[in-house]
């Protein structure tokens, strides 16, 4: 967390320094040399992180940053969701609204390497479940201006199951490695049984 603080920090200490040496020396020479110096040496205090730490937080704060874009749409998608007039085209739209977020959140809790690709992945399928939910409830909504608008409906509903069932896939992939373990624990939590000593 100290390492947010290092550039406003060092920011404020560069224009005190530049503003007092200034006043005592009234020299522009040393002025942006001494603040340029406080500056860079207070950052590297306050930032202390090695290239590998950074590039690591950089990774966690742009899978951060796709995971947001991706929730927004889903929100998004659940608005539109109470639109949806049939009920099973409307609890597939609910399905991938729930099932997404709690993907995000396993595979950041045991894959958090995994994290920025499965945002990406997931989001650019979310924006286009987005574009196809718009159009449905267009058709939903002014079915005379669409030739056949009833297969172009069925059609979306097959998709939104696709995309619900596709999201729960991945959930349980999650899982695989975690029921390994789980069954391994399983395994472990009776002791063995031993010997008869009495006999």
């Amino acid at each position: 967390m100290r390492h947010r603080l290092a550039a406003p920090v060092a920011l404020v200490a560069a224009v005190v320094a530049f503003v007092a040496t200034l006043a005592i020396t009234d020299s522009l020479l040393w002025s942006p040399l001494l603040a340029a110096g406080t500056a860079l040496g207070l950052y590297l205090m306050l930032d202390d992180r090695t290239a590998a730490r950074v590039d690591r937080d950089s990774y966690a704060d742009e899978a951060r940053v796709r995971v947001e874009e991706a929730l927004g749409v889903i929100r998004g998608i659940e608005r539109l969701s109470g639109e949806v007039r049939r009920a099973e085209a409307r609890r597939a739209l609910e399905d991938a609204c729930r099932y997404v977020p709690e993907l995000f959140e396993r595979v950041r809790e045991r894959s958090p390497d995994n994290l920025y690709s499965t945002a990406a992945q997931v989001g650019g399928h979310l924006r286009s479940l987005d574009g196809a939910v718009r159009q449905y409830l267009d058709i939903q909504r002014q079915p005379v201006l669409y030739h056949d608008p009833e297969r172009l409906r069925s059609d979306g509903e097959a998709a939104f199951r696709r995309f619900a069932d596709f999201a729960l896939d991945s959930v349980r992939l999650v899982n695989q490695g975690e029921i390994a373990r789980y069954a391994a624990n399983l395994d472990t939590v009776a002791p063995p049984s031993l010997p008869d000593l009495g006999r």
